[in-house]
């Protein structure tokens, strides 16, 4: 036995005491540990809890937010085609003297805010809540050797010279829609050489050259279909587009090859059969609403195909890119002014002499053009005098101002959505040289303003001329 276990033995009272002082002593200590460990535990999951919490409310209170800057559209006052006054009023009442004009409406602006006439003030106010309008100058000196080469750029025009050392640049900027839109006339006065192959004769040899083998003139076998049909016409057919951008997207063809040349017949007749495919398209998916057009003519314009045809989308959440913002634009205006924005829109370019009626439909030159020569076609519904119109506008594009490409966009009103119904209306632009390598559209209209050197009242004049001769020429047909 060792010595250990002896004193272990004479001590056996005293030891069997300490033993249980030893448990007891232990029991507590384990009992603090526990509970200290079951402390910080119930701690962490109360702050997790919390965080949680926290999270929620933050992403609630964003949602909240998001829910507040993205309202849900309201039903709008109708549209209304007829303004208030007419620019004959505006001309003796609101505006008596400046020059009509991009540059001249800076001064026009500042008469028309002295007004004292109730109308006047009224549709001033319109004017400035929708538009912000600022006239610039922008001067340089230009050192002798350069002059020699400027003044050679302006054939020699000791005027535009002039106009080149002191130029008048106008920022006009649309509030509801965020476009932004700069003029400077003097570089649409610069004398422009001719490409060295005029465009009559490149448009006649990609025409015939593109006819051989071309798909939509054999758009029965060479064309898809959508699985609910295709549908027909005289002039017009539709086909299922290969490479789709939405789950109903078409394309409504002419069945003539030449994309420039055709009748208000033909016109009318491929307007009505798009109609009869988004009437169908919607019967058969009856959650889609949202319609749209583009067209565009030929490769200078990014046409994949010289044969005319409209790529038309119908959307089933809401209408793309731009047109949404037009709409976006239009509710927040009617919050803020509860009233119609497209037809306060058009009380002001009437006013301001940038309008032309047909019927029951207006076209005005914009003051944003996102490129030259837009002109915007809008009546309340898509009627025959609205694509009228339309064709009088795009007959003066092509036949008068001699311009072979154009550019459109056609937002036409949602099916059965009376919150935030957009009018029937169509944006049209002009492109360059079809024979041109250089692009017109650069990084400057694509992240920055758009900039646009034809004045409005140029083009509203060239439409005019053209609504007046070519409606007297339908009528005597008639």
């Amino acid at each position: 036995m060792t010595s250990q276990e002896q004193l272990l033995l004479s001590n056996g009272d005293s030891t069997g005491s300490r033993s249980n002082k030893f448990v007891i002593v232990t029991l507590s200590a384990w009992k603090k540990n526990w509970l200290l460990f079951a402390g910080l535990t119930l701690g962490f999951c109360l702050f997790y809890i919390l965080s949680q919490l926290s999270i929620t409310e933050t992403f609630s209170f964003r949602f909240f937010n998001y829910a507040v800057q993205n309202p849900k559209y309201s039903v709008w006052p109708e549209f209304e085609l007829t303004p208030p006054i007419d620019d004959v009023y505006f001309r003796s009442q609101c505006a008596k003297n400046g020059k009509y004009s991009v540059t001249g409406l800076s001064d026009i602006k500042k008469e028309w805010a002295k007004s004292r006439n109730f109308l006047c003030q009224t549709l001033y106010d319109k004017f400035t809540s929708i538009f912000t309008l600022e006239a610039r100058k922008a001067t340089h000196n230009i050192p002798a050797p350069l002059r020699i080469k400027v003044l050679g750029w302006l054939a020699n025009n000791n005027d535009l010279y002039k106009e080149a050392l002191d130029q008048d640049v106008v920022h006009i900027v649309s509030e509801y829609t965020r476009e932004h839109t700069v003029f400077n006339p003097l570089r649409d006065k610069r004398p422009v050489l001719p490409p060295e192959q005029s465009e009559e004769s490149y448009f006649s040899d990609i025409m015939n050259s593109s006819a051989k083998n071309c798909d939509f003139c054999r758009f029965k076998s060479f064309t898809a279909e959508h699985t609910f049909g295709r549908v027909e016409s005289k002039h017009a057919f539709s086909a299922s587009n290969i490479f789709k951008i939405d789950t109903l997207h078409a394309l409504l063809v002419l069945k003539k090859h030449d994309p420039l040349h055709w009748s208000l017949e033909e016109f009318l007749d491929l307007f009505q059969l798009t109609e009869t495919w988004l009437a169908k398209a919607h019967s058969n998916n009856p959650k889609a609403r949202y319609p749209a057009v583009i067209w565009d003519t030929l490769p200078k314009c990014g046409a994949s195909q010289v044969h005319p045809h409209m790529h038309v989308v119908l959307d089933f959440e809401r209408y793309h890119g731009e047109m949404e913002a037009w709409r976006k634009g239009a509710q927040d205006y009617f919050v803020a002014h509860s009233a119609n924005y497209f037809s306060d829109l058009v009380a002001i370019y009437a006013a301001l002499n940038l309008t032309v009626t047909y019927g029951k439909a207006v076209a005005f030159a914009s003051l944003v053009p996102r490129k030259d020569h837009e002109v915007v076609i809008i009546a309340e519904k898509p009627n025959t005098d609205f694509y009228t119109l339309l064709y009088f506008v795009l007959r003066a594009f092509i036949d008068d101002l001699h311009k072979m490409c154009f550019s459109m966009g056609v937002g036409l009103p949602a099916i059965d959505v009376p919150e935030g119904s957009l009018p029937a209306y169509a944006r049209v632009i002009t492109r360059g040289y079809v024979t041109d390598l250089r692009t017109d559209i650069s990084s400057l209209e694509l992240f920055m303003a758009t900039n646009v050197n034809i004045d409005p009242y140029k083009t509203i004049e060239i439409v005019r001329r053209s609504v007046e001769h070519r409606s007297e020429e339908a009528q005597l047909k008639h």
